[in-house]
């Protein structure tokens, strides 16, 4: 019991020198903590979902615009063939 405490204590700061002499404490903190291209990534995943989210309701204006035009042609082949009075 006081071995695996006494081996605990030694690990730790064996782990403790080495962090400190590779510097692994700043390459951890470079890993975990968000750095200036992680913030950029993520602002531009944000424009592209703006974007995506613009072009999905152009396309559905889309769709009911060509609904529309559909049916304006065949609303003016109904006029075409009414006859047109004669004066």
């Amino acid at each position: 019991m006081l071995q695996g405490i006494i081996i605990k204590k030694v690990l730790d700061l064996v782990m403790k020198q080495l962090m400190k002499q590779f510097k692994l404490d700043e390459i951890q903190k470079y890993v975990e903590q968000p750095n200036e291209l992680d913030k950029q990534v993520k602002s531009l995943n944000k424009t592209i979902n703006k974007y995506g989210k613009y072009i999905e309701e152009l396309e559905k204006d889309m769709a009911v615009l060509k609904d529309v035009a559909n049916s304006s042609d065949s609303i003016k082949k109904k006029f075409k063939k009414i006859k047109k009075p004669r004066f």
